[in-house]
């Protein structure tokens, strides 16, 4: 019997606002607060409320059948607290059936793992602290912004605690290897990995609606006889998406709550499928094999690399810059200023500065509010300027 788990990402960073002229040292309010609101309730309306009012359904239906798991970026918590929080309560809904684990995450959904040790672990400690206050849990799985993953990633998050980590199949990293087999690090051996099936993942996200030979889209039914294809002695099948997937970048309208619904009912129907939570793993007495990756990997494009935040002159100097004021958010007083800079390491600033394009483009570009790479990266340099002052007037 294969075991499914299925990984919902929920991302949303605070949206800087657009300046023609930025006067520097005068304005500190850099967030775009009718974006925010916009973004969070429209994404609420169409993806995060009937999604969770779905998935509640079929667990009253299936019971312990039914389980998923979530990662909410610490952002995201407060948008939904901020501007829709009803959101927050159809989640706490899923988390008390016992169905649905929330794993841990960065707290801005921070490209900080990409720079140093103690930047990344102030972020995950933060997300920690967030979830024990809001949701109650203290979460030992964790999926990392945009499932970012090293070698030395995966020591940082043993160390901080955690026992499973989500991340990429990147097929230049397994080469021969299949994903549906457990991982694990290669120097901290008891941290396992699960590693996302991204060519089903991507029959789904980003190939729902084009039409097949019959003319039509993905159904439940050739969605599983793809599961079905998979051989048996391959445990695992891991599936991650971007939350908005359901709703927003595929909407109502084409068919993806019910492509859902059927999915899920068939595959407890079939008996040959068991859906599992990712701290679950821990307990199963099963083979696990080292995986090395010696340098990042992430879902990003066909090369699973980290250039679509790092991969231009513009990122670079915008991370460096940004990073170097880490002592000045160590010794700052200014608590308004270090969440800021919190902020801005989200890693949706450096996508709008990407020049990487791909044929299916990534889906995050349908909220860029830029005409052009430079346009952001002027912008953040400006907002980023200007949190350096005011970090630099209250430290110690």
């Amino acid at each position: 019997m294969h075991k499914i788990c299925f990984h919902f990402q929920i991302s949303q960073p605070f949206r800087l606002r657009t300046y023609r002229f930025f006067d520097i040292n005068q304005n500190h309010h850099y967030f775009d607060d009718y974006q925010n609101s916009y973004l969070a309730n429209r994404l609420a309306e169409r993806c995060y409320l009937p999604a969770n009012a779905m998935f509640l359904e079929l667990i009253r239906k299936y019971g312990e059948q039914i389980n998923l798991s979530f990662s909410i970026s610490g952002s995201s918590i407060k948008l939904f607290q901020e501007y829709c929080p009803e959101v927050i309560q159809s989640f706490k809904k899923l988390i008390a059936t016992g169905n649905v684990e929330i794993t841990g995450s960065t707290f801005t959904h921070s490209i900080a793992s990409l720079y140093n040790k103690s930047c990344f672990l102030e972020q995950v400690h933060l997300q920690e602290k967030l979830l024990k206050e809001v949701f109650g849990i203290r979460p030992t799985t964790f999926c990392n912004t945009e499932i970012i993953y090293s070698d030395e990633i995966g020591e940082w998050l043993h160390e901080a605690g955690y026992d499973v980590v989500l991340t990429e199949g990147a097929r230049h990293i397994l080469g021969w290897k299949s994903p549906c087999f457990l991982y694990c690090n290669p120097f901290q051996t008891d941290l396992k990995l699960l590693l996302r099936s991204y060519q089903l993942c991507d029959d789904i996200s980003q190939r729902f609606e084009q039409q097949g030979a019959d003319g039509m889209g993905m159904t439940a039914e050739k969605f599983i006889s793809k599961l079905d294809a998979i051989p048996e002695e391959s445990p695992f099948i891991n599936l991650y998406f971007d939350y908005e997937t359901i709703g927003e970048y595929h909407t109502v309208e084409s068919g993806i709550f019910e492509f859902f619904k059927a999915l899920f009912s068939q595959l407890i129907d079939s008996k040959r499928y068991q859906l599992t939570k990712p701290k679950e793993i821990t307990k199963l007495k099963v083979p696990c094999s080292t995986m090395h990756a010696p340098w990042p990997i992430s879902y990003s494009g066909d090369e699973k690399d980290t250039a679509e935040w790092l991969g231009n002159e513009l990122q670079n100097e915008a991370f460096q810059q940004l990073f170097q004021l880490e002592e000045l958010y160590k010794q700052s007083h200014n608590e308004t200023a270090k969440l800021n800079w919190l902020r801005l390491q989200a890693a949706d600033h450096f996508n709008f500065m990407s020049t990487k394009w791909f044929a299916h483009n990534t889906v995050r570009r349908n909220f860029d509010v830029y005409p052009s790479p430079y346009q952001a990266f002027i912008n953040f340099m400006n907002v980023l300027n200007d949190v350096k002052l005011q970090l630099e007037e209250n430290s110690k």
